[in-house]
């Protein structure tokens, strides 16, 4: 299975790392063609992506490989006939079976501003503040 980079290079879309104050409300984004169909949220109208690029925060570049992962993945779901949301809580659901127990996964949903607290991670922390928490990960 290739990388998540590999995969979209090969769908023949790019990754574009933006400033975070550009794209703080999303953290990434995409507009993609794929099989003949244009796959984007409201998002992309909203902060004018190009055809066949994915917007990644340079905030979060660090975190490339899991950030181009839920990406990727969620539009696959989208290109199969789901919805935003139901693409994105699949997305989800797909990282949480692969990386549940990644130490840097679970920094990055530690470390993230809002919208992953529904994750098991900082949660699982005994109740420890989302700082704590990362820190802890980082640790193991």
């Amino acid at each position: 299975m290739p990388s998540p980079r590999e995969a979209i290079r090969e769908h023949g879309w790019t990754v574009e790392h933006v400033p975070h104050e550009r794209i703080a409300k999303y953290n990434a984004c995409y507009r993609v063609e794929l099989d003949g169909e244009l796959i984007h949220p409201p998002a992309a109208d909203d902060l004018g992506i190009p055809r066949n690029e994915v917007w990644i925060s340079e905030k979060w570049s660090r975190y490339d490989r899991f950030i181009l992962y839920h990406e990727l993945r969620e539009i696959l779901y989208r290109a199969n006939g789901h919805d935003k949301s139901t693409a994105h809580r699949l997305a989800e659901r797909d990282e949480l079976s692969l990386w549940r127990d990644n130490p840097r996964w679970r920094v990055m949903n530690a470390e993230w501003d809002q919208g992953r607290a529904h994750l098991p991670f900082p949660h699982e922390g005994g109740g420890l503040s989302r700082r704590t928490a990362a820190a802890t990960a980082r640790s193991r």
